[in-house]
């Protein structure tokens, strides 16, 4: 099944897991980006306010056609107990378009609520995932 893992990464966390996976599944790599950097404590920050109040954010293009793929598998990392906003406006954008799909979640913090997020990116997507795995089992 031809695979594409759509992620974005503020630290290198979430790249590098979508690395690891992309590696096992022979997947390809597409990594959200933005105009505007997200570095240091205010980076911090304004990436949290966002994700909490669900923003939509300026991203670039895609390099890769979604409609060549069979299976896409979004890689986010998990800010203020949500989706990252780059991420919710790579859906918001790309609903439409995406096959079968799968999620990818990060986050340093073990008691985060991972199965809300995923219905929340369910929800954003109209559809449910078609599979779910951990990162532990990578």
């Amino acid at each position: 099944m031809k695979t594409l893992i759509v992620f974005y990464s503020r630290k290198g966390r979430t790249r590098a897991a979508a690395a690891a996976l992309a590696t096992e599944l022979g997947a390809d790599l597409e990594e959200i980006r933005e105009r505007r950097a997200r570095k240091g404590f205010l980076g911090f920050i304004r990436s949290g306010f966002e994700a909490s109040t669900r923003r939509i954010v300026p991203i670039l293009p895609l390099t890769k056609r979604l409609a060549d793929y069979e299976r896409v598998i979004i890689g986010t990392p998990v800010w203020a107990g949500s989706i990252s906003s780059p991420v919710r406006s790579f859906l918001v954008a790309h609903a439409e378009e995406l096959p079968e799909v799968g999620y990818l979640l990060t986050h340093s913090d073990r008691k985060n609520p991972y199965v809300r997020v995923m219905d929340e990116m369910d929800a954003l997507v109209g559809k449910g995932r078609a599979f779910e795995r951990s990162i532990a089992d990578i």
